[in-house]
């Protein structure tokens, strides 16, 4: 069925974003020991995105215009898109990448809350038993990446989990219906413009002074500039919530190649963590098919009309 092709296309989509985010923040560290600051890394990876974008765009002759009623709300989420990218590879600059990723991957909490209180999408004890496991999980896994940390970095990280929450709900209750490069393209005009004003008032620009560093910065700006379109796509096909749960990829994945490429050690707490993460990534997705299945089971004449859901991918009016 369409409607099936969807949820899987969504789920390995979020899935795969889920890892190339993880391997930007870990390839970050070699912009930065390259002698690279924040805000150009997080510059240079909007502009090659949007870059790419707009030549599709023109290449298969769709539309740059926006539904109407939604450019303000393209502007808000091109403001936390902002956050969104500049705070959680801009962390690295002083934090380990295991712990910016860890504290960075609060936000599917944070959604679940957003959701959960404003009633966006129905909840259940199962589905919030597994937002608190990817907590432990998580959790776990800072164990000893806490130590002394740069207050900047863990700033910077959390920031970008609250602008993350708030950008997945926003994208998936008002933009289901609009085309994901499309939107995504003005996000990232509106974003490019916000950076560019930091680095001229407060944040300082540093170019890369290696070839590492310039291999780091071009590495992050085409892992991350792929992976935002995936995830918002997702994110528009099968809701905040699920989708949030299945990029808890990412920091298993930063801390795994920040382990295998700098040496930072993954400690027993951590691995136990990450399978305590994915263990509730796969228990919230049996959950959700689950009652999928139990509600097409039910005979067509004593159905109630379908109540729209962000867990399903559909818009609430």
């Amino acid at each position: 069925m369409e409607a099936d092709r969807t949820q899987i296309a969504g789920l390995l989509l979020a899935l795969l974003a889920g890892v190339f985010l993880g391997s930007a923040v870990a390839v970050a560290r070699f912009a930065y020991d390259g002698g690279a600051s924040g805000i150009v890394v997080a510059a240079t990876r909007t502009s090659m995105m949007i870059t790419a974008i707009a030549i599709g765009l023109l290449v298969t002759r769709r539309t740059f215009r926006l539904p109407p009623g939604l450019f303000p709300l393209a502007l808000l989420n091109g403001v936390l898109m902002t956050a969104m990218t500049y705070g959680n590879i801009g962390a690295v600059e002083f934090i380990s990448v295991g712990l910016a990723a860890l504290l960075f991957f609060t936000f599917p909490i944070l959604i679940a809350v957003i959701v959960t209180v404003l009633r966006i999408e129905p909840s259940s004890p199962l589905k919030l038993f597994c937002i608190v496991l990817a907590f432990v999980g998580l959790a776990m896994m800072l164990g000893a990446s806490a130590g002394d940390a740069d207050w900047r970095g863990v700033a910077f990280s959390l920031v970008a989990a609250v602008a993350t929450a708030i950008n997945a709900v926003l994208v998936a209750r008002h933009f289901g219906r609009v085309n994901v490069f499309v939107m995504t393209f003005h996000f990232g005009w509106v974003s490019l413009v916000v950076m560019a004003l930091i680095g001229l008032t407060l944040a300082e620009v540093r170019l890369p002074e290696t070839p590492g560093g310039w291999g780091g910065l071009f590495g992050v700006a085409l892992l991350q500039g792929s992976a935002m379109p995936m995830y918002l796509y997702a994110i528009s096909r099968i809701g905040a919530l699920k989708a949030g749960m299945f990029t808890n990829i990412q920091p298993v994945t930063s801390i795994v190649e920040a382990w295998a490429l700098f040496g930072e050690l993954l400690g027993l707490l951590q691995a136990l963590g990450g399978l305590l993460v994915l263990g509730s990534i796969a228990l919230m997705q049996w959950a959700d098919l689950r009652r999928r299945r139990r509600l097409t089971a039910v005979p067509k004449a004593d159905q109630m009309p379908p109540v729209a859901s962000l867990t399903d991918g559909e818009e609430t009016r």
